[in-house]
């Protein structure tokens, strides 16, 4: 293999796992060209790889999202239907291996990606995260019987048939076909005939991480110093102040450093949870919402059960977010903090190894497909709660976590997780220990396990045919030589 295209219609710094294909084919000395959106910065490793280089697509233009939403979604795919063809064919290599897509988005990514491919003599590979038609089908509500009528359903639903043909035929195109989870492999085969290999979500090695005390308190002393948690973390210690095991020089709201430099957890510390969302329809944030609106207010089972204050963490951007902002804002919270901080790459997993608790609120448009988000929590050692949907049982299982449909379940294993936390809390504890103890695999094993023995094929035909070439060339050179 000479080179790879990798590409997503998306913010790469958002995209982990096209990411990481990316990372695991320039660690097996492949250059790569990773295509898409930059609104972020990406991981380190991804920016500092020296066969690594980002192409830039540019973004469609803002006022898009303020017209209505039909002629937005043309105008959109016409722009992608200039930009993207120009940046594949004259901004990247002439040649290449492999031209690899996420889909969704798979219009039009999936036919430029195809011509792409058949002009620069590679092979096309599709990693399949969910359907694009499926989730045209929500965004549009074709599905919902309560929707309001409009005289444009009959020709968005023959819309969204001719993209469910589309992502078919293209499907059937590639070289190889990659998805996340058994459920949507198996989909895939009656769905379209595609055959596809189950490639699960990990995390990187580097994403694995456990903290003891010391690394905890270490990185709660860091976040002080972050505009988003400096009013809440800043824990300043009186200029004599014991707290249990001798005299303070160093305080967070959840622990400190006694003069001896050991390092320990408060006893009264707040539960801490961590929530990634896209803050769109598809991942209802209102659930979790309510739930800690409950958990705020149960007095009566708080005196109980030893109830601790929770601190909630929520990660993420999107369209929705200003309006549940303003919802937080407008209840007086007496149990519960809640704070949206933007977190850099290197700083999401360090968070996540020092949070107590996790929450997916993710709810899959087609039901087959698995959230990288809970990936990394349960990486991090964290039990995780869960949107409950079809496929999602072969990430989250009773001894790693616990799902939901409502938000009345979900403030009942609130209830249940959080009782006598931290030093009580037998049932959170009992899950953490089941998470350890259940091992991890990372991001690497797994691929060079699923994807590379397909790709060391094209390996072994490359050095194949160079040899072939040599050969003949070799040939050649005796013959004109026996001329002369």
């Amino acid at each position: 293999m000479d080179h790879a295209i990798v590409v997503v219609l998306g913010d790469i710094g958002h995209s982990p796992r096209i990411c990481y294909h990316a990372l695991s084919l320039a660690n097996k000395d492949i250059p790569v060209e990773l295509v898409g959106y930059v609104d972020s910065r990406p991981h380190e490793k991804i920016t500092s790889h020296p066969l690594i280089s980002i192409v830039r697509v540019p973004t469609p233009p803002s006022f898009l999202r303020f017209l209505p939403s039909i002629l937005s979604l043309f105008l959109k795919l016409l722009w992608l239907s200039i930009v993207l063809p120009f940046t594949l064919f004259f901004r990247t290599k002439f040649t290449t291996s492999i031209v690899m897509i996420q889909n969704p988005p798979g219009l039009p990514t999936m036919f430029f990606a195809w011509l792409a491919a058949v002009v620069k003599r590679g092979n096309l590979v599709i990693d399949w995260h969910n359907y694009t038609c499926s989730m045209f089908q929500y965004n549009y509500r074709l599905n919902d019987p309560k929707a309001k009528k409009s005289f444009l359903r009959p020709v968005l639903i023959s819309f969204v048939k001719a993209v469910s043909w589309y992502e078919g035929y293209f499907g059937r195109l590639a070289r190889w076909n990659l998805c996340v989870s058994n459920s949507m492999r198996d989909d895939l085969r009656q769905r379209w005939k595609i055959k596809a290999v189950t490639h699960y979500d990990r995390p990187q090695s580097w994403n694995i991480l456990s903290y003891n005390d010391e690394k905890k308190h270490s990185f709660y002393f860091y976040l002080r110093d972050l505009p988003d948690f400096s009013k809440y973390l800043s824990k300043e210690p009186h200029s004599i102040f014991k707290y249990n095991l001798g005299e303070i020089e160093e305080s967070t709201l959840f622990s400190y450093r006694n003069s001896d430099g050991s390092c320990h957890l408060r006893p009264n510390r707040p539960l801490l949870l961590i929530s990634s969302t896209s803050w769109t329809e598809d991942e209802d944030f209102g659930i979790l919402l309510e739930a800690l609106r409950k958990y705020d207010s149960a007095n009566v089972i708080r005196s109980k059960r030893e109830l601790p204050d929770l601190f909630v963490v929520i990660t993420g951007k999107g369209p929705m977010k200003e309006r549940y902002l303003e919802e937080i804002g407008s209840r007086k919270w007496n149990h519960v903090t809640i704070i949206t901080p933007w977190l850099a790459a290197e700083d999401y997993p360090k968070m996540l190894a020092c949070a107590d608790l996790g929450v997916s609120l993710h709810a899959s448009t087609s039901g087959l497909d698995l959230p990288m988000k809970v990936v990394d929590m349960l990486g991090c050692k964290i039990p995780v709660l869960a949107k409950n949907f079809p496929a999602i049982g072969e990430l989250v299982k009773a001894k790693n976590g616990m799902t939901f449909d409502t938000s009345v379940e979900l403030y009942h294993h609130l209830i249940e997780l959080a009782s006598g936390f931290p030093e009580k809390s037998s049932e959170l504890e009992t899950l953490r220990k089941q998470i350890i103890s259940d091992g991890q695999i990372n991001w690497e094993s797994q691929w060079n396990a699923s994807f590379w023995p397909l790709l060391q094929g094209l390996v072994v035909d490359s050095v194949g045919e160079f040899h072939r070439r040599q050969r003949f060339a070799d040939t050649n050179i005796s013959d004109d030589c026996q001329t002369e």
